[in-house]
């Protein structure tokens, strides 16, 4: 057996290839979530939808609103933060509706991929909500997997 500093060298190899795992499935999951966005439209925010990757590697499961507003700076006393259920959230952000336009009715559908992506990729999901005061409400789709705590943000413009 080859030893380095008293180390066998396999095993250095074998950890080195688990950390790369780990991180090539979290960059994978980053990019999947970030495709599946492109072009999705928040309904009833006032302006284009931005979409981005947010990590919490250090939490294991999903936090209370308390503590999820201390991870994301979210204490505004205009507001507040609170939780909703993921599925309830993108089962109606995915409801293709009559009288949506044919963009809407795109976005629509590509909510129920996400949804699907999300439940894919994490175990335990969530929507929080970031009610700031003003016009700006940030919003996290987020899951717990093998990584920790991610998802996407986007911002609503709500007036």
């Amino acid at each position: 057996m080859l030893r380095w500093n008293g180390v066998f060298v396999g095993t250095l190899a074998l950890l080195a290839g688990l950390l790369l795992a780990n991180s090539a499935s979290a960059q994978g999951t980053e990019g999947r979530l970030l495709k599946a966005s492109e072009g999705l439209q928040m309904p009833g925010s006032e302006a284009d939808s931005a979409w981005w990757f947010v990590s919490y590697p250090g939490e294991d499961e999903l936090p209370s609103v308390q503590r999820f507003s201390r991870l994301t700076g979210c204490d505004h006393p205009e507001g507040g933060m609170s939780r909703q259920d993921f599925d309830a959230t993108l089962d109606h952000l995915g409801e293709v509706q009559p009288w949506m336009d044919r963009g809407q009715k795109e976005s629509a559908r590509g909510f129920a991929r996400l949804q699907k992506l999300f439940h894919r990729r994490y175990e335990e999901l969530a929507v929080y909500r970031c009610e700031t005061g003003t016009a700006e409400v940030p919003v996290y789709f987020v899951g717990v997997n093998e990584n920790g705590l991610s998802g996407l943000l986007t911002v609503n413009i709500e007036t």
